[in-house]
């Protein structure tokens, strides 16, 4: 079991009740509150960033080391944005050489963005209660948590290194993340009804398994080439619990035989690979279940990001599914609704919600991408990806994937030389050229 407790909450907070009874239900099991730690930052501030806060917290631990706190026998709750500034604050105590949690927990984490990011100004008529009084909406903090942002693809691509490399081994990662989004206040935006999220994060936005892809399209076929986690995070959907409110992942938890808090208990008593082995497999088991009962409705995230060959963003571009006819009419439908988005400030990132069944029954066949550069002498090649039959080891349920995708600019069309002995007509003006 860890010593010591640090619960960090997500965007908008303003009042640490927003932990509800997890400080007392932690006490009631045995936590002194001396060690029960309850962070508390500014989402809403506009200038603020979540490596600000990442920065900041680490302020903050780094005092309460010189008090007594040893880093490696906590526990950090996360909640929302907690997740992911806790996650970029980890992965800066790795790169500092410094000690890390022993157990990080994600309930409901964004930890691959959330679609209320684009909501804007109407996400406040939601949280008018929590916003009274702040000094703006926190749009750097939104900017972050938009889906494909520059700060999720750096952490989740640092992440997923440092996984790979051995450097989290000494963490125990669990999330979890409940289903429910059918609250009346739900109904008036579609960004809070969709299905298979809590709300507020898609389950497959919430989870910390994931997958990157980098596409090589001068290959021949063009093919993709996946990095999966070497190790399988546990990861639990909690029916009938929401993001936040009557029926929250934290907000509605009174007792400790409450779904989400018996499941952070499980979690805190894994001591060792074994007994994380038996979590993982128990959650899994639960999760399976939760799949056979849904559907249509176990989805999946792909995250496209396209650059030229010199990493420079694509901004414009045109990327449909199609099935084994060349048809986008018949795939359309397996979409979830809503789709694609585009990134508001990277242009280059689109990301689909789909419906895993479409890949598991092999609806999808073919991924094309028609990137355009919006310069009549610049064009590229389009690029046809066929979906083969090892898909369900690169898009899996409930997850999220991450596709990489470089395409050389074609630019023959900018440079003409002519030859003088042609007696050419030197005063006449291009374009177009010669």
């Amino acid at each position: 079991m860890p010593r010591t407790v640090v619960m960090v909450h997500g965007y908008s907070v303003r009042s640490l009740s927003a932990y509800g009874e997890f400080p007392e239900l932690l006490v009631s099991e045995g936590f002194d509150p001396a060690d029960v730690e309850l962070s508390a930052f500014d989402s809403l501030d506009n200038s603020v960033t979540c490596d600000d806060l990442a920065i900041g917290l680490e302020t903050q631990i780094h005092a309460l080391e010189g008090t007594g706190l040893d880093v490696a026998a906590s526990a950090f709750v996360v909640h929302s944005t907690g997740a992911i500034v806790a996650r970029r604050w980890i992965l800066n105590r790795l790169a500092a050489g410094k000690s890390i949690p022993s157990h990080l927990v994600s309930l409901a984490g964004a930890n691959h963005g959330s679609t209320l990011a684009q909501l804007g100004q109407s996400a406040l008529n939601r949280l008018h209660d929590q916003l009274q009084g702040a000094d703006g909406i926190g749009q750097q903090v939104l900017t972050d948590l938009d889906y494909g942002s520059v700060f999720l693809r750096k952490l989740n691509r640092d992440w997923l290194t440092a996984l790979n490399a051995g450097k989290l081994d000494s963490i125990f990662l669990f999330s979890m993340i409940g289903d429910y989004h059918d609250d009346e206040l739900d109904q008036f935006f579609w960004q809070t009804k969709e299905i298979a999220s809590d709300s507020t994060i898609r389950i497959c936005g919430g989870n910390l398994n994931y997958t990157w892809v980098t596409a090589d399209p001068d290959a021949a076929p063009p093919i993709l080439k996946p990095e999966v986690m070497k190790i399988e995070v546990p990861h639990l959907i909690l029916h009938d619990f929401s993001h936040t409110g009557d029926k929250g992942i934290i907000d509605s938890v009174r007792s400790t035989r409450d779904a989400p808090f018996a499941a952070l208990m499980e979690a805190f008593r894994v001591v060792d690979q074994a007994s994380y082995a038996t979590v993982r497999t128990n959650w899994a088991a639960t999760t399976s279940a939760w799949n056979a009962q849904n559907g249509i409705g176990v989805s999946s995230m792909l995250v496209f990001r396209l650059t030229d060959e010199s990493g420079r963003p694509i901004t414009d571009s045109l990327i449909v599914l199609t099935d084994k006819n060349g048809k986008t009419n018949t795939v359309s439908p397996l979409l979830q609704p809503h789709q694609p988005i585009q990134n508001e400030v990277d242009g280059s990132a689109v990301t689909f919600y789909v419906m895993h069944q479409a890949f598991s029954n092999g609806d999808v066949v073919t991924v094309q991408i028609q990137p355009k550069s919006g310069s009549p002498l610049i064009d590229y090649k389009p690029v046809n990806y066929d979906v083969s039959a090892n898909i369900l080891t690169i898009v899996q349920p409930n997850e999220t994937t991450y596709i990489d995708v470089s395409v050389n600019r074609n630019v023959s069309n900018t440079y003409r030389i002519v030859n003088y002995s042609t007696n050419p007509d030197t005063n006449k003006q291009w374009p177009p050229l010669p």
